[in-house]
């Protein structure tokens, strides 16, 4: 279970790194973009900040199973 947790923890931070990486370039774009295709870049800065929400939605309920399954397991005398 812990090691699951971990891989899957990995995995929420590996993409959370690369959404926030991908965001600054994109801000970066908006800001360097005229004319036409600012419209774009504006939308695309849209759908990055939804990933990003949808991110963080992720890792709260990882942490909340989690969480859930610690409190369910048995405890042995090791634990008290």
């Amino acid at each position: 279970m812990a090691f699951e947790f971990e891989e899957r923890q990995d995995r929420i931070d590996q993409l959370s790194k690369l959404l926030s990486v991908t965001q600054n370039l994109a801000r970066k774009l908006g800001n360097e973009s005229h004319g036409r295709s600012y419209d774009k870049v504006h939308e695309l800065n849209e759908i990055l900040h939804r990933a990003r929400l949808q991110m963080e939605a992720i890792e709260t309920e990882e942490r909340r199973q989690v969480l859930m399954e610690r409190r369910r397991a048995p405890r042995t005398s090791l634990d008290i």
